[in-house]
């Protein structure tokens, strides 16, 4: 211990001070804080002032022994008017009312006991462990806040004072603001005895500089942290977005299920009930079937797309071509919902590659968004043409418009998830999106333009044009159409979905057979050598691609066109079924132009 610090305190304590000097003292071990508080006492004693203790009654009872073993047991015995000794425990108890601390009661108590003390005209001495307890009872505030009452008595009374903490308190990150304050608070900082026993100066420049070290590198850690806390925070609100838009997507996707399963139940209840509502029931179980099969490729498609799982078949293709084939398949909807159609498209020799069945998903699904939006008896404009080495999609409407602050967000997955309950427009919201990753996968991209609500949208499609070529240019040779009936084999466990699937194809002409397991189609096959098999995937004992197997093993049998049927739509999947011996890879509902092009192929390669 550094005596000369509490020689300087006996100095300066004895003449009135704007400011009253306050030392803290860090300790590691009690045997060590003792010994600084006997040190600080004796010397106020030797120099005439008077100590005022406040400490627990472990800490008093080892200084008084201590002081009585230098000769000072007079001087610290019961009375005596040079030591003032108070319990720690009681005097914070004395302070405290039933919302905490109470800066009156501080000055009350201690304030009166200091001015006692320095009414002989003695100088004054305290230590205070009151800051201790309150530490270690977890009142941080309260702790520093008894600091600030001691200086504010000091302005008013000449006192020195030392405060003492144990350095083992300070662990935590959050006490290092604390720990500053608390140094702050005082004008004397004295560090624990590791540093206090160095022999030398050399000894504690070298600790100095070592302690540095250690704090430069603790206070990079803990930026380091601060950082990665914030990263964190960041991750767990974005997690927590994520998490409301599934349960809004999931909440979506049933509400959107829902409409059309119930129209399409009603419809067959209706017809049922009464015969005259045949046709009628029928055209709306065709549109709700519709629908369902739309979403059922949506959400589809959105998986594969978003997955990097799409592969195009790219081919030179008419862009003007294209564009008409998707608007031919949204005419009716347009009539439907009586929307006026513009349509001005480049030449003929407007060319790019690109493949066809993405690109007129891309077109079909921004006509869908325009007509969605736009009230009947609105305009929808289409315009194609040629910018520099670009061809040039704008499809433009004078619906409801898109916000300033939602427009950065329209190609976002769900992001029509935050829609007014009514749904009155329909959808998932995942149509824009796919239509932004397929464009980007053919090396082009998409911009979307609004200026407000109420003030109609526009979205603009670039694709990279290439050069003619007149061979591109020349119609493809019509497809035969198919001579007769043909004799067919259809294979699905599930009897409903064989059964309607005969059913139709008997409506049109066709001879056709149904089994519902592996084994007995190839039977069936065998006994019939139909013309074209619709074989699922999914059946028991010998499965889809088993069959087509020992089908191709048949030499009978291997002229005999085959189709997979099947809910899985990879790529991965199509080629499994192509190297087990299909022809043809369709994932279910099969729709009737796919199936009736099937049919012209097979009736043509037969005659």
């Amino acid at each position: 211990m550094e005596s000369s610090v509490f020689d300087g305190l006996s100095r300066s304590s004895r003449s009135p001070q704007p400011h009253s000097p306050h030392l803290v003292q860090f300790y590691e071990q009690d045997h060590y804080l003792v010994a600084a508080m006997a040190e600080f006492v004796e010397t106020g004693i030797d120099a005439g002032e008077v100590a005022v203790v406040i400490a627990t009654e472990s800490h008093r009872r080892r200084l008084e022994a201590r002081l009585a073993s230098r000769g000072l047991e007079r001087l610290v015995a019961p009375g005596s008017r040079r030591y003032l000794a108070m319990d720690a425990d009681e005097t914070v108890a004395k302070l405290m009312n039933g919302n905490g601390l109470d800066d009156g009661r501080f000055k009350d108590v201690v304030g009166t006991v200091l001015a006692q003390a320095a009414s002989g005209g003695r100088g004054v001495r305290a230590f205070g462990e009151m800051v201790t307890l309150l530490w270690r009872q977890g009142d941080q505030q309260a702790a520093l806040r008894v600091e600030e009452l001691w200086n504010q008595l000091g302005s008013e009374l000449s006192f020195s004072l030392l405060c003492a903490y144990p350095i083992g308190d300070f662990r935590g990150d959050r006490d290092l603001a604390a720990f500053s304050k608390i140094c702050r608070e005082h004008s004397v900082v004295v560090p624990a005895e590791s540093f206090s026993s160095l022999a030398n100066d050399d000894e504690r420049t070298r600790t100095i500089a070592d302690l540095q070290r250690r704090a430069a590198a603790i206070e990079t850690e803990i930026a380091e942290r601060m950082r990665a806390e914030e990263a964190l925070r960041r991750a767990r609100d974005e997690a927590e977005a994520a998490n409301r838009a599934k349960d809004e997507f999931v909440a979506l996707l049933g509400h959107e299920l829902r409409n059309p399963l119930s129209s399409v139940q009603n419809a067959i209840i209706s017809a049922s009930l009464d015969p005259a509502y045949r046709d009628r029931g029928l055209e709306i179980a065709r549109r709700g079937a519709d629908q369902l099969g739309q979403l059922v490729d949506d959400l589809l498609d959105v998986a594969r797309v978003t997955q990097g799982r799409v592969t195009l078949r790219m081919k030179p293709l008419s862009f003007s071509e294209i564009v008409e084939c998707a608007v031919d398949a949204k005419r009716r909807l347009l009539e439907l919902r009586s929307l006026e159609l513009e349509l001005s498209l480049p030449k003929p020799d407007a060319q790019i590659v690109a493949d066809a069945t993405r690109l007129e998903q891309v077109i079909v699904n921004l006509i869908d968004n325009a007509a969605k939006y736009t009230d009947c008896g609105g305009r929808i404009t289409i315009v194609g043409d040629r910018v520099g080495n670009d061809v040039r999609l704008r499809v433009r409407d004078n619906g409801i418009g898109i916000a300033p602050d939602q427009l950065p967000r329209v190609f976002e997955l769900f992001a029509q998830a935050d829609r007014p309950l009514d749904r009155a427009q329909g959808g998932l919201g995942i149509g824009l999106s796919i239509v932004k990753r397929l464009v980007e996968l053919h090396g082009g991209s998409v911009q979307a333009h609004s200026e407000g609500i109420g003030k109609g949208s526009e979205f603009v499609v670039l694709l990279p044009a290439v050069a003619a070529r007149a061979e591109l240019l020349e119609e493809p040779a019509p497809v035969p159409a198919a001579n007769g009936c043909l004799r067919m084999l259809v294979v699905d466990d599930n009897r409903d979905a064989a059964d309607s699937l005969r059913i139709m194809l008997e409506l049109h002409g066709h001879r056709v057979d149904v089994a519902y397991d592996g084994v007995s189609a190839l039977a069936a096959a065998r006994s019939s050598s139909p013309d074209l098999m619709l074989v699922d995937i999914g059946l028991p004992g010998m499965d889809g691609y088993e069959l087509a197997r020992c089908i191709r093993e048949e030499e009978s049998l291997r002229t005999l066109y085959l189709v997979a049927t099947t809910g899985y739509g990879r790529e991965s999947d199509r080629q499994r079924a192509l190297a087990a011996g299909f022809d043809r890879h369709v994932t279910k509902p099969i729709r009737l132009q796919t199936l009736q092009r099937i049919i012209e192929a097979v009736g043509s390669g037969r005659s």
